[in-house]
């Protein structure tokens, strides 16, 4: 049986940033919620990444598992009514590095624009997908906001 681990882009991405990160291992889960449950962790300290489609290019919203992505919002804050969530057969193409569902907010090599709930700010640190469903990165969340340019904005339904 051989051991999954994150994809080597994305270790080395965090490496030449000088990042500190731990990657936790965990029996396999599919979304955010069993994540969280998986490493016994309150789902507002792990974070999603739900990848949407935009006439400019891939947009990156990550929102706490706890909670949901206003598509709304996301409109309004990219200026276009356009906006649609990418398909499995989009993701497959766009991000083969990385586990269908477990595409991280950093990585994957293509410049996407990311976009970080406010609230998971107000977190020192979250947990993430790792680009595996048997993976999770932890990384602070300042640090997360730099590497990937991250713009802070609303996203989450009231």
């Amino acid at each position: 049986m051989t051991t999954q681990t994150a994809p080597q882009s994305l270790v080395e991405e965090l490496d030449r940033a000088a990042i500190e990160y731990e990657l936790i291992s965990h029996p396999r889960s599919t979304t955010a919620r069993a994540e969280a449950r998986a490493l016994g962790l309150d789902p507002g300290e792990v974070a999603k990444t739900i990848v949407l489609m935009t006439p400019s290019g891939f947009v990156r919203a990550v929102v706490p598992a706890s909670r949901r992505l206003d598509l709304h919002k996301v409109r309004k804050i990219v200026d276009t009514d356009d906006v649609r969530l990418a398909t499995e057969a989009v993701l497959a193409g766009a991000y083969p590095s990385f586990e269908l569902g477990a595409v991280p907010p950093i990585g994957g090599g293509s410049g996407d624009r990311v976009l970080l709930d406010r609230g998971l700010c107000e977190r020192e640190s979250l947990v993430l997908e790792a680009g595996t469903h048997k993976q999770s990165l932890r990384l602070r969340t300042a640090d997360l906001v730099e590497l990937c340019g991250a713009r802070v904005v609303d996203l989450v339904q009231d």
